[in-house]
C-alpha cells in the first residue's frame, strides 16, 4: 500500500481584513505505487508550475524519481505504508521495580 501526502498552507480569506492561515496535511491511500504517483502528479497545481510547462515537467520528473517535490510552502510526497504499530501509553509501561524512584 502507498500513500500520497500533501502539506499545504491554506488561507481563510472570508473576511478580507482579517485573514487566517493554517497548515493542512492530507493523506490518500492507494493499493499500488503507480496509482499513488498518478494521483500525486495531479496535486502539482501550484501557479508557478502550471504557468510554465518546463517547470511542471521538472516537478513531475523530481516527483517520479525522488518521490517528493516542494515549491514554496507546498509539498507532495509518495511513500510506502508500513505496518501499523501498537502505541503503549507511558503510564502503562511499568516494570517490576515500580517502587523505586526514577532518577529522571
Amino acid at each position: 500500500m502507498f500513500a500520497v501526502i500533501r502539506h499545504t498552507f491554506e488561507l481563510d480569506t472570508e473576511d478580507k481584513y482579517n485573514s487566517v492561515a493554517d497548515w493542512k496535511h492530507y493523506v490518500w491511500l492507494f493499493d499500488t505505487e503507480e496509482d499513488a504517483m498518478t494521483f500525486a502528479v495531479t496535486l502539482l497545481d501550484h501557479p508557478l508550475l502550471i504557468a510554465n510547462e518546463h517547470s511542471l515537467a521538472y516537478a513531475i520528473e523530481r516527483l517520479e524519481t525522488g518521490k517528493f517535490f516542494q515549491v514554496g510552502r507546498e509539498s507532495v510526497a509518495v511513500g510506502k505504508v508500513l505496518e501499523r504499530l501498537e502505541v503503549v501509553a507511558d503510564d502503562e509501561v511499568k516494570g517490576e521495580d515500580d517502587d523505586e524512584k526514577s532518577i529522571h
